[in-house]
């Protein structure tokens, strides 16, 4: 496919998210993500037909490799009470986009051939690429978001310090957010948590309000590894619900594909024996349903397309 042709794609693809972000009607959301989910495949069943026309000829279907920071997948990376969950979705969008991992290559570059910390190669077409990271980065954005919430000056000064204790989050974190948003300001951080804990547990005492609440870090792990637990299996049905509409001609371009992959993979970073496919570290840690059902339901509500409009505020990308 002709450079112009495929930007031509990528453009029609972006702008298709970017209305389905921007409206308010849930049946045209879904209308619009459906649309650019089917221009991702029938471009692939495209290439597909290319290559049989043209016996040998893979052309853009030729998989490169490229370089994926996933510092965010370690315990010591930025965000460590979510990484478990945040390499299951790099997992599961990576085979959503048709590309694969090349697991016994982790902490070393594809694309200079020499040892890089914290780098993980991705086989691809360089579409496909491009859609891994655009999803991924949106989806991990409104994880992030989900699990550090922000003050809503729309509702009032209790109910906020008990959606952020129902986070788990300690005093200390609310009332530097709290004071970042304006609230409190006129005081130490340590006077405000002290202030911030007496109000909430008088308004809890007053009204009925339940104090129920993990620690932080078992709040984030349990509400993103729901997050995570959902986003894959929305991955598995959108992709059933699309191949049924476009037809037998994806699966065997997709499964085609899959295969060149592979063969690269094989060719390029000869297998040694190490496999790794599963979360990086475990995890024996208290287990608090409430936040794995409450990460769940944010994962009904997540937006499955890459939208380049959503990427991550203020962050670096994480594709080099």
């Amino acid at each position: 496919m002709a450079t112009a042709k495929k930007d031509d794609l990528l453009r029609k693809i972006a702008a298709l998210l970017a209305k389905a972000e921007s409206t308010e009607h849930e049946g045209e959301r879904q209308v619009f993500m459906q649309k650019a989910d089917e221009l991702m495949m029938k471009y692939s069943i495209e290439l597909w037909e290319l290559a049989n026309a043209n016996a040998g000829k893979v052309g853009a279907r030729q998989p490169i490799a490229k370089d994926f920071d996933y510092k965010w997948a370690f315990d010591s990376g930025p965000f460590p009470e979510i990484c478990n969950a945040l390499w299951s979705i790099f997992v599961s969008c990576a085979g959503h986009a048709n590309c694969k991992i090349v697991y016994h290559k982790q902490h070393w570059s594809g694309e200079t051939k020499m040892y890089k910390g914290y780098t993980v190669p991705v086989v691809g077409t360089e579409v496909d690429l491009g859609y891994l990271a655009q999803l991924f980065t949106s989806l991990m954005t409104q994880l992030i978001d989900a699990t550090h919430p922000k003050w809503d000056h729309s509702i009032g000064y209790e109910p906020n310090l008990a959606k952020f204790r129902e986070a788990g989050w300690g005093w200390l974190e609310v009332a530097k957010v709290a004071q970042d948003a304006g609230v409190d300001t006129g005081m130490s951080i340590s006077d405000a948590r002290h202030k911030q804990a007496h109000a909430y547990r008088r308004w809890c005492k007053r009204t009925g309000h339940p104090q129920d609440y993990a620690n932080f870090k078992t709040y984030r792990r349990n509400f993103a590894d729901g997050f995570a637990s959902r986003v894959h299996g929305r991955m598995s049905e959108a992709r059933q619900t699309t191949a049924e509409h476009v037809g037998n001609g994806m699966e065997i371009a997709l499964r085609d594909q899959a295969k060149i992959n592979l063969d690269f993979i094989n060719e390029m970073f000869p297998p040694d024996g190490r496999t790794r496919t599963g979360s990086l570290t475990k995890d024996n840690r208290k287990f608090d349903s409430s936040a794995y059902t409450g990460g769940r339901a944010a994962g009904d509500r997540a937006n499955i397309s890459a939208n380049p409009s959503k990427g991550v505020s203020g962050r670096k990308g994480i594709s080099k």
